[in-house]
Protein backbone atom coordinates (compact mmCIF):
# COMPACT_ATOMS: atom_id res chain seq x y z
CA UNK A 1 0.00 0.00 0.00
CA UNK A 2 2.98 2.40 1.16
CA UNK A 3 4.17 2.01 -2.77
CA UNK A 4 0.86 3.49 -4.60
CA UNK A 5 0.93 6.22 -1.35
CA UNK A 6 4.04 7.73 -2.42
CA UNK A 7 3.35 7.57 -6.23
CA UNK A 8 -0.29 8.77 -5.91
CA UNK A 9 1.36 11.86 -3.69
CA UNK A 10 4.14 12.40 -6.39
CA UNK A 11 1.17 12.91 -9.16
CA UNK A 12 -0.88 14.59 -6.80
CA UNK A 13 1.62 17.24 -5.69
CA UNK A 14 2.63 17.93 -9.81
CA UNK A 15 -0.75 18.76 -10.12
CA UNK A 16 -0.62 21.08 -7.45
CA UNK A 17 1.52 23.14 -8.70
CA UNK A 18 1.18 23.12 -12.32
CA UNK A 19 -2.74 22.33 -12.80
CA UNK A 20 -1.88 20.12 -15.38
CA UNK A 21 -2.76 16.13 -15.37
CA UNK A 22 -0.16 13.45 -15.03
CA UNK A 23 -0.15 9.92 -15.57
CA UNK A 24 1.24 6.79 -15.04
CA UNK A 25 1.51 3.83 -17.71
CA UNK A 26 3.01 0.52 -17.72
CA UNK A 27 5.25 -1.25 -20.38
CA UNK A 28 2.17 -2.05 -22.47
CA UNK A 29 0.99 1.34 -22.55
CA UNK A 30 -1.90 1.07 -20.00
CA UNK A 31 -2.72 3.46 -17.64
CA UNK A 32 -1.84 2.59 -13.94
CA UNK A 33 -1.82 5.81 -11.66
CA UNK A 34 -2.98 8.95 -12.81
CA UNK A 35 -4.41 12.62 -11.16
CA UNK A 36 -6.79 13.67 -11.53
CA UNK A 37 -8.58 10.05 -11.90
CA UNK A 38 -10.31 11.43 -14.76
CA UNK A 39 -9.29 13.17 -18.19
CA UNK A 40 -10.12 16.73 -18.76
CA UNK A 41 -13.68 18.10 -19.45
CA UNK A 42 -12.67 18.56 -23.14
CA UNK A 43 -11.06 15.17 -23.75
CA UNK A 44 -14.10 13.21 -22.17
CA UNK A 45 -16.53 14.98 -24.46
CA UNK A 46 -14.30 14.37 -28.00
CA UNK A 47 -13.46 10.64 -26.56
CA UNK A 48 -17.19 9.68 -26.44
CA UNK A 49 -16.62 9.19 -30.04
CA UNK A 50 -15.01 5.48 -30.36
CA UNK A 51 -13.37 6.62 -33.64
CA UNK A 52 -12.07 9.68 -31.77
CA UNK A 53 -10.52 7.64 -28.62
CA UNK A 54 -8.88 5.07 -31.14
CA UNK A 55 -7.09 7.91 -32.45
CA UNK A 56 -6.53 9.54 -29.40
CA UNK A 57 -4.90 5.90 -27.81
CA UNK A 58 -2.36 5.37 -31.42
CA UNK A 59 -1.21 9.19 -31.21
CA UNK A 60 -0.71 7.90 -27.71
CA UNK A 61 1.01 4.68 -28.49
CA UNK A 62 3.37 6.16 -31.32
CA UNK A 63 4.57 8.77 -28.11
CA UNK A 64 5.15 5.67 -26.23
CA UNK A 65 6.85 3.77 -29.08
CA UNK A 66 8.92 6.90 -29.37
CA UNK A 67 10.04 7.27 -26.44
CA UNK A 68 10.70 2.99 -25.73
CA UNK A 69 13.16 3.84 -29.10
CA UNK A 70 15.21 7.01 -27.96
CA UNK A 71 14.81 6.58 -24.32
CA UNK A 72 14.65 10.68 -24.36
CA UNK A 73 11.76 12.38 -23.31
CA UNK A 74 9.38 13.16 -26.43
CA UNK A 75 6.85 16.36 -26.46
CA UNK A 76 3.62 16.72 -28.91
CA UNK A 77 0.73 18.17 -30.24
CA UNK A 78 -2.19 15.47 -29.99
CA UNK A 79 -4.28 15.87 -32.95
CA UNK A 80 -6.61 18.23 -31.48
CA UNK A 81 -3.76 20.51 -30.55
CA UNK A 82 -3.08 19.75 -26.96
CA UNK A 83 0.49 19.58 -25.76
CA UNK A 84 1.84 15.84 -24.17
CA UNK A 85 4.78 15.02 -23.56
CA UNK A 86 6.19 11.46 -21.98
CA UNK A 87 9.40 10.55 -20.24
CA UNK A 88 10.28 6.85 -19.52
CA UNK A 89 10.20 4.95 -16.37
CA UNK A 90 13.12 2.26 -15.17
CA UNK A 91 13.24 -0.48 -13.09
CA UNK A 92 16.30 -1.76 -12.03
CA UNK A 93 17.75 -0.59 -15.37
CA UNK A 94 14.82 -2.14 -17.24
CA UNK A 95 11.94 0.07 -19.10
CA UNK A 96 8.96 -0.86 -17.24
CA UNK A 97 6.88 2.21 -17.79
CA UNK A 98 6.04 6.01 -18.98
CA UNK A 99 5.08 9.36 -16.99
CA UNK A 100 3.11 11.27 -18.98
CA UNK A 101 1.79 15.08 -18.81
CA UNK A 102 -0.93 16.87 -21.07
CA UNK A 103 -4.00 17.64 -22.42
CA UNK A 104 -3.26 21.52 -21.96
CA UNK A 105 -3.07 24.17 -25.09
CA UNK A 106 -0.34 27.29 -25.01
CA UNK A 107 -1.59 31.10 -25.42
CA UNK A 108 0.51 31.42 -28.65
CA UNK A 109 -2.06 33.11 -31.25
CA UNK A 110 -4.61 30.65 -33.38
CA UNK A 111 -4.43 27.94 -30.42
CA UNK A 112 -7.70 28.51 -28.69
CA UNK A 113 -9.05 28.33 -32.75
CA UNK A 114 -7.20 25.34 -33.89
CA UNK A 115 -8.55 23.37 -31.22
CA UNK A 116 -12.33 25.00 -31.58
CA UNK A 117 -11.90 23.85 -35.52
CA UNK A 118 -11.13 20.41 -34.89
CA UNK A 119 -13.92 19.71 -31.98
CA UNK A 120 -16.59 21.36 -34.16
CA UNK A 121 -15.58 18.63 -36.75
CA UNK A 122 -16.06 16.03 -34.05
CA UNK A 123 -18.96 17.12 -32.56
CA UNK A 124 -20.73 18.88 -35.51
CA UNK A 125 -21.96 21.11 -33.15
CA UNK A 126 -19.81 25.14 -33.48
CA UNK A 127 -21.64 25.85 -29.83
CA UNK A 128 -20.31 22.60 -27.91
CA UNK A 129 -16.93 23.10 -29.38
CA UNK A 130 -16.14 26.30 -28.10
CA UNK A 131 -18.05 25.49 -24.70
CA UNK A 132 -15.48 22.64 -24.54
CA UNK A 133 -12.40 24.43 -25.82
CA UNK A 134 -12.60 26.92 -23.53
CA UNK A 135 -12.07 24.58 -20.38
CA UNK A 136 -8.87 23.28 -21.61
CA UNK A 137 -6.05 24.53 -19.25
CA UNK A 138 -3.78 27.55 -21.05
CA UNK A 139 0.07 27.82 -19.83
CA UNK A 140 2.51 29.81 -21.20
CA UNK A 141 4.83 27.73 -23.82
CA UNK A 142 8.07 28.77 -22.08
CA UNK A 143 6.56 27.48 -18.51
CA UNK A 144 5.10 24.07 -20.72
CA UNK A 145 8.48 23.40 -20.83
CA UNK A 146 9.70 24.48 -17.18
CA UNK A 147 6.93 21.82 -16.43
CA UNK A 148 8.17 19.10 -18.78
CA UNK A 149 11.71 19.77 -16.91
CA UNK A 150 10.16 19.08 -13.70
CA UNK A 151 8.21 15.87 -15.02
CA UNK A 152 11.42 14.68 -16.32
CA UNK A 153 12.91 14.77 -12.71
CA UNK A 154 10.22 13.02 -11.23
CA UNK A 155 10.97 10.13 -13.50
CA UNK A 156 14.29 10.34 -12.61
CA UNK A 157 13.61 10.30 -9.06
CA UNK A 158 10.52 7.45 -9.98
CA UNK A 159 13.25 5.88 -11.60
CA UNK A 160 16.37 6.33 -8.94
CA UNK A 161 14.16 4.99 -5.89
CA UNK A 162 12.57 2.05 -8.11
CA UNK A 163 9.03 3.12 -7.06
CA UNK A 164 7.59 1.16 -10.00
CA UNK A 165 6.84 -2.55 -9.74
CA UNK A 166 8.14 -4.28 -12.73
CA UNK A 167 6.39 -7.61 -13.72
CA UNK A 168 8.28 -10.58 -12.93
CA UNK A 169 8.51 -14.52 -12.05
CA UNK A 170 7.43 -13.95 -8.72
CA UNK A 171 4.28 -11.52 -9.49
CA UNK A 172 1.60 -14.25 -9.66
CA UNK A 173 3.17 -15.36 -5.72
CA UNK A 174 3.14 -11.57 -4.53
CA UNK A 175 -0.77 -11.11 -5.67
CA UNK A 176 -1.73 -15.00 -3.87
CA UNK A 177 -0.49 -13.49 -0.93
CA UNK A 178 -1.90 -9.85 -1.28
CA UNK A 179 -5.47 -11.84 -1.75
CA UNK A 180 -4.90 -13.75 1.55
CA UNK A 181 -3.72 -10.76 3.28
CA UNK A 182 -6.76 -9.16 2.19
CA UNK A 183 -9.73 -11.16 1.58
CA UNK A 184 -11.92 -9.36 4.05
CA UNK A 185 -11.20 -6.07 2.60
CA UNK A 186 -12.54 -4.71 -1.21
CA UNK A 187 -10.29 -6.51 -3.85
CA UNK A 188 -10.78 -5.59 -7.59
CA UNK A 189 -8.46 -5.40 -10.81
CA UNK A 190 -8.25 -2.15 -10.44
CA UNK A 191 -6.68 -2.14 -6.94
CA UNK A 192 -4.09 -4.98 -7.71
CA UNK A 193 -3.03 -3.09 -11.18
CA UNK A 194 -2.02 -0.03 -8.78
CA UNK A 195 -0.80 -2.28 -6.22
CA UNK A 196 1.83 -3.50 -8.58
CA UNK A 197 1.81 -1.08 -11.16
CA UNK A 198 0.63 -3.86 -13.91
CA UNK A 199 -2.47 -3.70 -15.83
CA UNK A 200 -5.49 -5.92 -16.25
CA UNK A 201 -4.31 -8.00 -18.56
CA UNK A 202 -0.68 -8.54 -17.35
CA UNK A 203 -2.25 -9.78 -13.86
CA UNK A 204 -4.90 -11.50 -15.04
CA UNK A 205 -2.28 -13.76 -17.25
CA UNK A 206 0.20 -14.37 -15.20
CA UNK A 207 -1.97 -15.48 -12.08
CA UNK A 208 -4.50 -18.02 -14.83
CA UNK A 209 -0.73 -18.83 -16.28
CA UNK A 210 0.55 -20.03 -12.92
CA UNK A 211 -2.66 -21.31 -10.88
CA UNK A 212 -5.21 -22.25 -13.61
CA UNK A 213 -7.90 -19.82 -12.01
CA UNK A 214 -8.81 -16.44 -12.55
CA UNK A 215 -7.89 -14.04 -9.74
CA UNK A 216 -11.85 -13.02 -9.41
CA UNK A 217 -12.43 -16.90 -9.40
CA UNK A 218 -9.89 -17.40 -6.65
CA UNK A 219 -10.87 -15.06 -4.65
CA UNK A 220 -14.67 -15.33 -4.59
CA UNK A 221 -13.46 -19.30 -4.00
CA UNK A 222 -11.42 -18.42 -0.95
CA UNK A 223 -14.20 -16.11 0.60
CA UNK A 224 -16.66 -19.06 0.41
CA UNK A 225 -14.22 -21.45 1.93
CA UNK A 226 -14.04 -18.96 4.45
CA UNK A 227 -17.44 -18.72 5.03
CA UNK A 228 -17.94 -22.31 4.96
CA UNK A 229 -15.18 -22.56 8.05
CA UNK A 230 -17.37 -19.77 9.74
CA UNK A 231 -20.73 -21.13 9.05
CA UNK A 232 -19.38 -24.71 10.71
CA UNK A 233 -17.37 -23.73 13.66
CA UNK A 234 -19.20 -19.97 14.54
CA UNK A 235 -22.41 -18.72 16.07
CA UNK A 236 -22.16 -15.58 13.87
CA UNK A 237 -24.81 -14.45 12.00
CA UNK A 238 -24.98 -14.17 8.51
CA UNK A 239 -24.70 -10.64 7.97
CA UNK A 240 -21.03 -10.98 10.33
CA UNK A 241 -19.93 -13.32 8.05
CA UNK A 242 -20.66 -12.11 4.60
CA UNK A 243 -18.89 -9.18 5.90
CA UNK A 244 -15.94 -10.89 7.37
CA UNK A 245 -15.19 -12.88 4.16
CA UNK A 246 -15.36 -9.88 1.71
CA UNK A 247 -19.54 -10.32 0.53
CA UNK A 248 -20.23 -6.67 1.38
CA UNK A 249 -24.33 -7.49 -0.17
CA UNK A 250 -25.95 -10.55 2.16
CA UNK A 251 -27.91 -11.73 -0.91
CA UNK A 252 -25.13 -11.55 -3.15
CA UNK A 253 -23.31 -13.99 -1.04
CA UNK A 254 -25.86 -16.23 -0.16
CA UNK A 255 -26.80 -16.38 -3.97
CA UNK A 256 -22.77 -17.05 -4.71
CA UNK A 257 -22.77 -19.34 -2.25
CA UNK A 258 -25.67 -21.65 -2.91
CA UNK A 259 -24.41 -21.70 -6.50
CA UNK A 260 -21.38 -23.42 -5.17
CA UNK A 261 -22.50 -25.52 -2.70
CA UNK A 262 -26.13 -26.65 -3.63
CA UNK A 263 -28.39 -25.16 -0.47
CA UNK A 264 -28.21 -21.44 1.37
CA UNK A 265 -25.86 -20.72 3.97
CA UNK A 266 -28.74 -21.06 6.91
CA UNK A 267 -29.30 -24.28 5.32
CA UNK A 268 -25.80 -24.99 4.93
CA UNK A 269 -24.89 -24.89 8.96
CA UNK A 270 -28.13 -26.37 10.06
CA UNK A 271 -26.62 -29.64 8.15
CA UNK A 272 -23.36 -29.07 9.59
CA UNK A 273 -23.02 -27.36 12.95
CA UNK A 274 -23.77 -29.95 15.19
CA UNK A 275 -21.51 -32.67 13.54
CA UNK A 276 -18.49 -30.10 14.68
CA UNK A 277 -19.26 -28.97 17.90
Amino acid sequence: MRQEIEINSILKNFYKISGIRISIHDSEFNEIYSYPGEASVFCKSLQNNATILASCKRNDKTAFEEVKKTGEVYVYKCHCGLYEAVAPLYHYGVLSGYLMMGQIRDNEDGSLEYIIKKSTAILKSSEKAQEISKTVKVIDRDLIYSYISIMTVLAEYITAENKLFSYSDQLPQLIMDYIHNNISSKITLSILSQKFGCCNSTLSKCFKKEYGISIMGYICKLRLKKAEQMLCKTRKSLKEISFECGFYDQNYFSKTFAKNYGCSPSEYRTKHFQSNL
